[in-house]
């Protein structure tokens, strides 16, 4: 069963990921924007939902289908250094820092914020 909640998880983690991807970048900008925003609510939900694991209020296999499953392939991190690749190639250098920064300060963050949810209100 296990295995089963990790395949669910990660297909409906890929398919939220396109659709807000495509969501978020339907101005056409340039700016790798819907990954970014992807990586850090990816963040915050695994820290989230670690937390409350850690804690013993979520099962193993609840935290194995949203953790490894759904954020697993919710967030991509392929993705994100295709995209700094592309922004260097296309000689957007502070576009490319301010992504880099972006994705590691802000999901850093978004992990501090998910732990503290977590540990406030379960």
């Amino acid at each position: 069963m296990t295995y089963l909640g990790i395949m669910f998880g990660g297909a409906l983690g890929a398919l939220l990921r396109h659709l807000l991807n495509q969501w978020i970048q339907a101005g056409g900008q340039s700016f790798p924007l819907g990954i970014l925003v992807i990586n850090v609510l990816g963040s915050f939900v695994l820290a989230f939902v670690t937390t409350l694991s850690l804690k013993g209020l979520l099962s193993e296999s609840a935290r194995l289908a949203i953790g490894t499953g759904f954020v697993g392939a919710f967030t991509t991190f392929s993705t994100f250094e295709w995209d700094t690749d592309r922004l260097i190639r296309e000689g957007r250098y502070g576009f490319a820092v301010m992504y880099v920064l972006g994705n590691l300060v802000l999901g850093f963050l978004a992990v501090q914020l998910g732990r503290w949810v977590a540990l406030r209100f379960w």
